[in-house]
């Protein structure tokens, strides 16, 4: 590994390196003072993103006193080290392991242009054009099942880095060694190959190979390249860096950054490969506007955008500003998210403006704000690599966040310690010290029970408690009626179960908790979230490294989208649209008088267009018909509409309802920022050209304005970027300039100021009084429960290799990987149903039914039923119900009371079952 840590911290040994005398930290080894010295020692099995293996003995250098060559990458720095980096024994082993090496390599490979053989690069540096040694070579076919991954065993040189990337970056163990002496190779899975291996589809493999003999279906090793744009991931909220490769104006490929902070050179099968749907057939590429029998026209964008702004401004002018909303997107950026929210106030005088943090995440910004006065995860994504204990709940992020996923895995690995509490069995579970597999619906029971025996057994933090926060006794007094057995009545969780896992969290300090949809989607997700809450301020485990509570973001901007104002409540940063003085900063600097009273949430437009009290709806970047809760309720709200606009890059299931379309840009098509879960806001670079006939979304949307008769002076993100830094206090320091390619992390609240790593570390919450309040949140069912008519709970989520609504990923490859979503269903349940693997089952709830394949899985706990929502056909938010929290409005997607009914066999050209990309996928 690299040279790590801040080297005025220790004492630094002496040493010469090539008759030069250097000093460096006693962890590191001579490769990493070489390299950090500008002198080039060549590898082969090394790569900094790994530990040091010492396999290939390339980069042999010469130590006085040794007793022979010594591998640089593996060998520690000593005071009065002499190094030699040219010894000529040591460059003359090195050669001949070189040439050995070749003799087995496919020259044609060697001979292949482009810059990503390094195999060739170090021959160039010993000057060996071909290899002196003849003999037996290998024959092996190369394997081209996998939609994105290709293997060549001839071009091979067993180095291990696939091996070592696969195990100890993605944490998934899908490749190792096979055979012996000249027979060894690289075996995928048992040796059957990707596509039907434990393979996850991320790439590190690919990306660590060193000879081409790993690389992408699409883009080979020799292939050259115009240019290589940085951007951010449009996928979900870890907001990974990217290195996109762009050669005619089209991407080619698309790489992990390797000096991105969120990824550090990883990425996942969405953001690595799945990027072909910018340049889909069915993109849309002009406006459609409804013809009065119901069809579509093209139109252009000069009579689409009239039509949008006449349509708006005469409801406005007929029912007043309250009669128009609009639905903002988590998945576009800051600058066009403020845009929007600006045109709806300033333009319009409405605050009926929400995004989809809404149905989501809501109850992260609520409970946070309550708990600590701040409404972001309290640490960065690289204190998992510092905390003794994690502790995920209502989460899967291997699935979800799958880059942060495996490095929870990473650390596990390294020695922390892992609790897990989730109603299913995800692959977390596996590696958990304590699984807690509770009902749907109780979170705020086990943490309680948590809390309880915190409490009891004397494991908080009483100097904490007394210096930082409120509520204290109240809270002992509250917490000490909800001991284990209470609990367990509840939850389902053994006694025991629950206070192990406290212990865990106590005692293995410091200890982070990250938490996901699981805890904020239900009936009273706020109380989830302030009830967890609780656990990191009875144990002290608040500004500091390696602790906090962290919120996994589902989509890119999730976080963003709300800092920036796309809320019916509040302006930038969650100011209260009622706070006089905000509002009268914000008028100042728009010239409008601005309304104060909270407008409408995302639900509440649904409720006051069946009403009639909503006329126009405006919907960027969404699509509110599929991923929405009770989705006919939906349906019948957006029917009723006169009129509904649709701002998307594709015709989705809500633009079908719609009165016009306008066709929308993709994240790499487009500049601005995103923040992600860690609060770190991130440049999006627009790496290739717009289809013809598409415009930025930023420009519609100024247009749309300045039809609506408020044209906006901020014409570029850069400029809208300053202008919510002038704005917000807690972004003052933001500028596109200073973002580079790792990004700030607010609070930034000056141009000098370097990011926010960890939240509240100067002893101070950001509560009105600088104190953390414990929260004795009541315990309540969710809202719906099973009966003998429904007696399944229906759990929905989401799966490795799709997105959301799908959008995006079901135009990609991906689809092979998993072309349809599966029923999970217990094997017991099935049973007693009659059901068997693949047949063809309904799901029936109070409000729909939807049919599909069932998939049986110890995975689903007894009672339980799971399935995702990525393919629309298969209609599953028609299930869900309208039940909400009562503070933010955020839907119970995460139990509905169901019964599973057996339709009959599958039908034998039916999709084959969605690939779990995991070895229990086949548990049953």
């Amino acid at each position: 590994m690299s040279e790590r840590g801040r080297l005025g911290e220790e004492q630094l040994v002496r040493l010469v390196l090539d008759g030069r005398e250097v000093s460096a930290s006693p962890r590191a080894t001579v490769l990493d003072v070489a390299r950090r010295e500008r002198v080039h020692i060549p590898t082969l099995c090394y790569d900094p993103r790994l530990a040091p293996y010492g396999a290939c003995r390339v980069c042999l250098v010469g130590v006085r006193g040794a007793r022979g060559p010594v591998a640089a990458c593996t060998t520690p720095v000593r005071d009065g080290m002499v190094v030699d980096t040219r010894d000529p024994l040591a460059t003359k082993v090195a050669r001949g392991v070189v040439e050995l090496v070749l003799s087995d390599y496919p020259r044609e490979a060697l001979e292949r242009g482009g810059d990503r053989n390094e195999l060739r690069d170090v021959a160039r540096h010993f000057g060996i054009a071909d290899s002196r040694f003849r003999g037996e070579r290998h024959a092996y076919v190369r394997d081209d099942r996998h939609p994105y991954l290709k293997l060549d065993l001839n071009e091979c040189i067993v180095c291990g880095r696939c091996v070592r990337a696969c195990d100890e970056q993605q944490g998934t163990f899908a490749l190792a060694y096979a055979g012996r002496g000249w027979a060894t190779r690289i075996a995928v899975g048992i040796d059957d190959g990707f596509a039907d291996s434990a393979c996850v589809s991320c790439g590190a493999c690919v990306a660590t190979c060193p000879t081409g003999a790993l690389d992408e279906a699409a883009f080979r090793a020799s292939e050259s390249v115009d240019r290589v744009v940085r951007t951010t991931c449009g996928y979900c909220g870890v907001g990974c860096g990217l290195d996109v490769s762009v050669r005619d104006d089209r991407v080619i490929a698309i790489e992990p950054g390797p000096d991105a902070p969120a990824n550090l050179g990883h990425a996942c099968v969405k953001g690595r490969f799945a990027h072909q749907y910018a340049r889909a057939a069915d993109r849309l590429r002009s406006p459609l506007l409804r013809r009065p029998d119901g069809t579509w026209r093209d139109a252009g964008w000069d009579e689409a955008l009239g039509f949008v702004a006449g349509r708006l401004r005469d409801l406005v002018d007929r029912h007043g500003p309250s009669a128009v909303a609009f639905v903002s997107s988590s998945r576009c950026t800051n600058e066009e998210n403020f845009v929007l929210q600006k045109l709806a106030r300033a333009a319009l005088g409405t605050n009926n403006i929400d995004n989809c943090s809404r149905v989501c995440h809501s109850p992260s910004s609520y409970g946070l704000i309550q708990s600590f006065g701040e409404s972001g995860g309290t640490n960065s994504f690289a204190d998992v690599d510092l905390a003794r204990c994690c502790f995920v709940t209502g989460a899967n992020p291997t699935e979800a966040h799958p880059v942060f996923g495996a490095r929870i895995k990473a650390a596990v690995l390294r020695g922390a310690k892992l609790i897990v509490a989730d109603p299913r069995r995800i692959e977390l579970a596996a590696m958990a010290d304590v699984f807690l597999q509770l009902r749907p619906g109780s979170n705020v029971a086990l943490y309680h029970g948590l809390a309880h025996v915190l409490v009891r057994d004397a494991l908080v933090d009483e100097a904490f408690l007394a210096t930082r926060v409120d509520d204290v006794e109240a809270f002992r007094a509250y917490i000490a009626s909800w001991d284990p057995a209470r609990s367990a009545e509840l939850t389902g969780v053994a006694p025991a179960d629950l206070e192990r896992a406290a212990h865990l969290y106590a005692e293995s300090s410091p200890a982070g908790i990250y938490y996901g949809l699981g805890v904020t989607e239900h009936a009273h997700g706020v109380d989830g979230v302030r009830a967890l809450a609780n656990l990191a301020i009875l144990t002290g485990n608040l500004g500091r490294r390696g602790a906090g509570v962290n919120p996994l973001r589902g989509q890119n901007n999730v976080q963003g989208a709300s800092d920036v104002g796309a809320l019916p409540s509040t302006f930038t940063m969650y100011r209260a649209t009622t706070n006089d003085a905000v509002r009268s900063e914000f008028e100042r600097e728009w010239g409008r008088p601005l309304p104060a009273a909270r407008g409408l949430m995302i639900p509440e437009m649904f409720t006051a267009a069946i009403a009639g009290s909503l006329r126009a709806l405006y919907v960027f970047g969404e699509d509110v018909a599929q991923t929405d809760p009770n989705a006919l309720h939906v349906e019948q709200a957006l029917r009723a509409l006169e009129l509904l606009v649709v701002h998307d890059p594709f015709e989705n299931a809500t633009a079908r309802l719609a009165h016009a379309v306008l066709p929308g840009s993709t994240f790499l098509e487009k500049t601005g920022t995103f923040t992600n879960a860690e609060r770190r806001i991130q440049l999006v670079r627009q790496a290739v050209p717009l289809p013809a006939g598409v415009r930025q979304d930023l420009d519609v949307l100024l247009e749309l304005s300045a039809r609506l008769g408020y044209p906006m002076p901020a014409t570029t993100p850069a400029e809208v970027m300053d202008e919510i830094a002038r704005l917000t206090p807690a972004w003052r320091g933001v500028s596109h300039a200073r973002l580079g390619t790792r990004g700030l992390q607010w609070p930034v609240p000056a141009a000098d100021h370097p990011g926010t790593e960890v939240l509240f570390a100067d002893g101070r919450f950001a509560t009105p009084n600088g104190r953390a309040r414990l929260c004795p949140v009541e315990w309540r069912p969710p809202g719906e429960e099973p009966t003998a008519e429904l007696p399944f709970v229906l759990v929905t989520g989401r799966r490795l290799a799709h997105y959301n609504s799908g959008t995006q990923t079901r135009r990609t490859e991906n689809v092979t990987l998993q072309p349809e979503d599966p029923i999970e269903l217990h094997p017991a349940d099935a049973a007693r149903l009659g059901v068997h693997e693949g047949d063809r089952v309904a799901i029936v709830s109070a409000r729909a039914r939807v049919e599909g394949h069932a998939s049986l899985t110890t995975r689903v706990a007894l009672g339980n039923v799971f399935c995702a929502f990525h393919f629309p056909e298969m209609r599953v938010n028609e299930l869900t119900s309208s039940h909400a929290d009562p503070y933010v409005a955020c839907p119970e997607y995460k139990v509905t009371a169901v019964r599973v009914e057996r339709i009959g066999p599958a039908p034998s050209a039916s999709p084959r079952a969605a690939r779990a990309f995991r070895p229990d996928a086949h548990d049953a």
